[in-house]
């Protein structure tokens, strides 16, 4: 009993992983339109956006914008694209993200530091776009590798409760 129990636990931990990534993304897609829509509104500088106005549900996302902030301020590096790509990158791990999307993400802070707004909303057209490409994509795919993770955990659980019998 407690092999299938702790099978369907796992795949039930795997579902909520899924839809925890899933959130992520669109947590991510949102702070980029915030970012953008507060930049044009109050031409504030970037530095005090991230640091001041712009607030996540996700609370790594809130830490890598009041870094990014930090760094700004310090006028340590001399291009903010460039501290955003060193940012985020260093989070990657921390926030899961694959190879792709951490692409997007490093990639759209060239939305926010270009040299006019117009090229600003190009760059962030864009990023946006292919976020929103891979989100399909991965609703898509979310809910067939439900389907085999928890089929998968679940034979695999009663067949360890055959060989254990």
């Amino acid at each position: 009993m407690i092999v299938i129990m702790s099978s369907v636990g796992m795949a039930y931990s795997i579902r909520r992983d899924m839809a925890d990534h899933l959130r992520l993304l669109y947590e991510i897609r949102k702070m980029l339109i915030d970012i953008s829509y507060a930049a044009s509104e109050s031409m504030q500088p970037v530095e005090i956006l991230l640091g001041c106005f712009v607030r996540m549900k996700d609370e790594r996302l809130n830490l890598a914008c009041r870094q990014i902030a930090e760094q700004l301020m310090e006028k340590k590096e001399g291009n903010g694209e460039v501290v955003w790509k060193q940012v985020f990158a260093a989070y990657r791990k921390e926030l899961k993200l694959g190879g792709e999307e951490a692409e997007i993400l490093e990639g759209a802070g060239s939305a926010f530091f270009g040299k006019s707004m117009e090229e600003n909303k190009k760059h962030l057209a864009f990023s946006l776009e292919r976020l929103d490409f891979l989100l399909e994509l991965m609703r898509r795919e979310q809910k067939e590798k439900q389907k085999v993770y928890q089929t998968v955990t679940v034979i695999s659980g009663l067949l360890l409760v055959l060989l254990l019998i």
